[in-house]
């Protein structure tokens, strides 16, 4: 399995302007495959709650729409789908848990997530490591790298505490040749770049995120029916 330093498809030809606020859309990873073109590993829908040349902000309420690869489970708590033996089907499910507000900076390869029930912010900073969101016609295109940075505590302060999260899973990842030492390697700079950001606290840990919360109108959304398809040919 390669990861990619770009969405393993080309962008939308002219490309997609940005997304008005409330716009319905599908934030998908999109995964290498060794013997078929790439395809859709993850997909979630969400609402676009602010999407500028600078960065995207995505929400996602409980009972939105969500697939995942299916197949056997494997690796560290039995949480990967054997990589090189995915035959491209998925499990569709929904959205568990609280309202998932996903900050994208333009360019960047992390995305910062915190979770809201409804009354206030609960559980730890994440910090998901993948290549920049890439626009299509139906949202946002990324890929997700495995390794992840969470942070706990009041960023900023002496109660902030930094963390990698899922670096077993990328080791089983290389020792089941699904990946190689260079890659992994690589995925770890990229890690302690963001792992840096959050020990630095700055934009957009100091970011009033109650302007990014979706209207308390706004229910759950759907995946669109295209969510599979990939418009543009492959790189």
């Amino acid at each position: 399995m390669t990861f990619s330093a770009h969405v393993p498809v080309d962008a939308p030809h002219p490309p997609v302007p940005p997304f008005a606020p409330g716009t319905p859309i599908a934030l998908r990873s999109i995964r290498n495959r060794p013997a078929d073109p790439p395809a859709p590993s993850f997909a979630v829908a969400g609402t676009v709650v602010a999407d500028t040349e600078d960065f995207s902000v995505v929400a996602t309420r409980v009972g939105s729409g969500l697939a995942r690869r299916a197949g056997r489970a494997e690796g560290p708590r039995d949480r990967l789908v054997a990589p090189l033996d995915w035959d491209g089907t998925h499990e569709m499910t929904v959205w568990h848990g609280a309202t998932v507000i996903r900050v994208h900076p333009r360019g960047e390869n992390w995305s910062i997530w915190r979770w809201h029930d409804g009354q206030t912010w609960i559980g730890d900073w994440y910090g998901n490591l993948e290549c920049p969101w890439q626009r299509s016609s139906i949202g946002f295109d990324t890929q997700d790298w495995v390794l992840d940075v969470v942070g706990a505590g009041m960023p900023g302060t002496d109660s902030w505490y930094v963390e990698f999260k899922d670096d077993d899973e990328l080791d089983h990842l290389v020792q089941i040749g699904a990946t190689t030492p260079g890659e992994a390697e690589r995925i770890r700079e990229q890690g302690r770049h963001l792992h840096a950001a959050f020990s630095a606290a700055r934009w957009p840990f100091d970011a009033e995120w109650e302007q990014w919360l979706p209207s308390e109108n706004e229910g759950p959304t759907s995946l669109p029916e295209v969510w599979r398809d990939l418009e543009s040919r492959c790189r």
